[in-house]
């Protein structure tokens, strides 16, 4: 069977490149299947084009739309920018699925979202994201009724793309659920696997008084709320500090907080090639996003037997954390935020005891094994 996924890149450290690579890996060696990726946007200067180490049996293919160059330019420039890139991608995308007799189009979301259903193969999509993550972005770095408006336009248009669809996967129950109530029918879950499966988790019996966060510096990840309600944290146990693992746009906004809270033991680590490490020397894993879709990041700890407190925020915190697997705090509220991480480092023995419930379930529940044979028999289903 012959495989073509999409995406819009390979170069970035993010949650869908790394899991793309994951999965297509697996499939690579666990299949017969041929398989392709198609991106649509340049590689920056300076930057390699695959991230994450990729099968060399996995053919990349870098179709160049670049819809990135309209994204700063005003509304309607960027509007026209856009619709003749649409028409561009289309063609190309059509091309390559024809010239190279293309069996089954896997989506992640990107762009060909609006026009998956009349590519000349069998098309399935897989969301990262929850439902209303278009809306989400866009209330997180605009105010007022117009982009609030917008963002439902936006949800409203990626419902209809769904309903056309042969099938969307989702990450999360909750999220399965929420497409289903918007009419979409062709909703299923299946989660992605953790990264860590098949690495050797190393817990030290000393650990460091670290608290981490790890994820890209972004409105989405909320890392200045947990900056917020780090500061009195730090005041009160002067022997733990917090470290930050990502990189992203909003580092120099970080950093001024930062500066402008007077904040003495907050690392903004960067990005790493051995988060297992990280997660090893941590003795606290705080997830602050604004939303989510599955946070791998979480998952990611929760493997490596870290204590966890995640704001309750749509979509995936609830259903990890729960069953006294970890701590949930009302989304966005820095005081309670502030006050379950003081009461988890006065309570060790309890963190430990969640922290191992957490493992237990997370190795069980997102393996390669449990997850990826799932995979397959979509795949299958679709000859």
């Amino acid at each position: 069977m012959n495989l073509l996924y999409c995406i819009p890149h390979l170069y970035n450290s993010g949650g869908m490149e790394r899991v793309l690579t994951q999965k297509v890996n697996w499939l690579a060696a666990h299949t017969d299947y041929t398989i392709s990726i198609v991106t649509t946007e340049p590689t920056p200067t300076g930057m390699s084009d695959i991230y994450f180490p990729l099968d060399k049996r996995v053919k990349v293919v870098a179709l160049n739309v670049d819809f990135n160059a309209d994204y700063h330019k005003c509304l309607f420039p960027k509007w026209l920018g856009h619709t003749r890139r649409m028409r561009l991608y289309r063609k190309k995308l059509t091309d390559y699925i024809r010239s190279e007799k293309i069996d089954l189009c896997i989506s992640l979301c990107g762009k060909e979202i609006a026009f998956l259903h009349q590519l000349p193969c069998r098309t399935i999509a897989e969301s990262h994201f929850a439902k209303e993550q278009r809306s989400q972005l866009l209330r997180a770095n605009h105010s007022g009724w117009f982009w609030a408006l917008l963002g439902r336009v936006r949800t409203w248009q990626l419902v209809r793309s769904v309903k056309r669809l042969e099938r969307l996967v989702v990450l999360t129950e909750t999220d399965k659920a929420d497409w289903q109530q918007s009419g979409c029918t062709n909703v299923m879950c299946i989660p992605n696997p953790c990264i860590l499966d098949g690495q050797k988790v190393s817990i030290k019996s000393e650990k460091s008084n670290t608290i981490l966060a790890v994820g890209r510096l972004h409105e989405q990840k909320g890392f200045d709320l947990l900056l917020q309600a780090w500061q009195p944290i730090e005041k009160t146990y002067s022997d733990w500090s917090l470290r930050i693992v990502g990189e992203g746009p909003k580092r120099a906004e970080l950093e001024a907080q930062i500066e402008s809270q007077g904040l003495k033991r907050v690392v903004l680590a960067g990005t790493t090639n051995d988060v297992l490490s990280e997660y090893a020397a941590a003795s606290l894993y705080i997830l602050s996003s604004r939303y989510e879709g599955l946070p791998l990041s979480l998952i990611e700890a929760m493997w490596s037997r870290l204590p966890c407190i995640a704001f309750d925020c749509p979509q995936g915190p609830a259903e990890l954390l729960a069953k006294d697997r970890g701590w949930l705090v009302p989304n966005g509220d820095i005081t309670a935020l502030t006050a379950q991480i003081a009461y988890v480092l006065s309570h060790p023995e309890e963190a430990l005891k969640r922290a191992q419930k957490a493992q237990s379930f997370a190795q069980t529940t997102y393996s390669e094994a449990a997850i990826m044979p799932q995979w397959v028999q979509l795949i299958e289903s679709c000859k």
